[in-house]
């Protein structure tokens, strides 16, 4: 077992040593009987507060994305706050603009505990020896994700990309929707030029001309739409893209208490998203100052899914494996069953 990634604070000792040297000043102490009454109050006080049940305060740091929307509203909401109360344990979401891979490279360094990200960086880093446990799906996308074709480029069809630039994110879902619609169209990745750039940056060539085409999504699609690009495909023709939670496997053993919060968590935020999607947008509008027509598109893009059933969380996940073998990018020695753990879902009290 590692040693636990987050500090204790115990918040009875800085007391009692304060008492101490109260009581031991005698009778020229300056603090009465009842101020000593008053600050063990205190103090027991702040240790209910600030401490979980093994006497420790713990931070756990979950990474989000920018166009994610579940994370966002489950803050917003307090519902951290209120499943986690009384325990110790505070839920910090950090965003990582650089998306999947920037949370791996986070995880990896053990400055973030959990994670949503794509199959295409879980899996890779997995084969990479960091040993991260895929728990649940939290988003699907059937058709969110477009390969767009720039204004005035003449393209059609996947077919028409022979010999043009494509930029896509390496390493992430985009980047194996790609590769699956070049393979689907009998083109290979040596039969264009593929560029790697962030989202932001796929969108900015894709609108000023520096590529011929991009694979886009959520809050990019409407920038798109309005410079004249056209939709060439979609990811309904190359498979499910799931966003999945993952978490460090010295944490997620250390703490599965926490995990089956998180959870708990996800699935009622789900389903007050899905009771309240006007709403939902809204706020997303007003913590992310993003324009309301962008986000409401960003927010159809995906649904909210918090599963281990085998279509939703396994399928997206085995085919990634199977994609990169095949690419050659990982061996055999990466199986599913060493990388899922359903038993965190199984016992938070959840189910579809």
């Amino acid at each position: 077992m590692k040693k636990k990634l987050l500090k204790s604070i115990i918040a009875l000792a800085l007391g009692t040593s304060l008492i101490a040297g109260l009581v031991g000043c005698g009778s020229n102490a300056s603090s009465s009987e009842t101020e000593i009454k008053d600050e063990q109050t205190a103090t027991a006080k702040a240790e209910e507060d600030t401490t979980s049940d093994s006497g420790e305060t713990i931070e756990v740091h979950l990474g989000d994305q920018p166009s994610f929307f579940i994370l966002k509203i489950a803050e917003y909401n307090g519902y951290f706050e209120e499943e986690f109360a009384g325990t110790g344990v505070n839920i910090v979401v950090d965003n990582f603009v650089n998306q999947g891979s920037a949370i791996i490279e986070a995880m990896n360094a053990g400055d973030v505990q959990l994670g949503v990200l794509g199959t295409m960086p879980f899996v890779t880093a997995d084969a990479n020896g960091s040993g991260f446990v895929g728990i649940s799906s939290v988003n699907l996308s059937i058709d969110g994700f477009k390969l767009y074709a720039g204004k005035d480029t003449g393209i059609k069809t996947v077919n028409d990309f022979a010999g043009k630039k494509i930029a896509v994110k390496f390493s992430s879902n985009e980047h194996e929707m790609l590769l699956t619609l070049l393979a689907n169209a009998g083109l290979t990745e040596n039969d264009v030029e593929i560029i790697n750039m962030s989202a932001a940056d796929s969108l900015s060539s894709l609108i000023s001309g520096d590529v011929d085409g991009a694979i886009l999504k959520g809050d990019q699609l409407d920038a798109a739409n309005a410079s004249g690009a056209t939709i060439v495909a979609d990811n309904s023709e190359s498979g499910i893209i799931e966003n999945l939670l993952i978490g460090r496997p010295d944490f997620v053993e250390e703490h599965p208490e926490v995990v089956e919060g998180v959870l708990r968590v996800l699935e009622r935020t789900k389903q007050w998203i899905d009771e309240n999607p006007e709403e939902t947008v809204n706020i997303f509008v007003e913590l992310t100052d993003t324009d309301a027509t962008t986000a409401q598109t960003s927010f159809e893009s995906r649904t909210r899914s918090i599963s281990i059933d085998d279509d939703k969380f396994v399928a997206p996940i085995e085919r990634t494996i199977n994609f990169l073998k095949d690419q050659g990018e990982i061996d055999d020695s990466v199986q599913i069953e060493d990388i899922i753990d359903k038993s965190f879902y199984e016992n938070s009290g959840i189910s579809e």
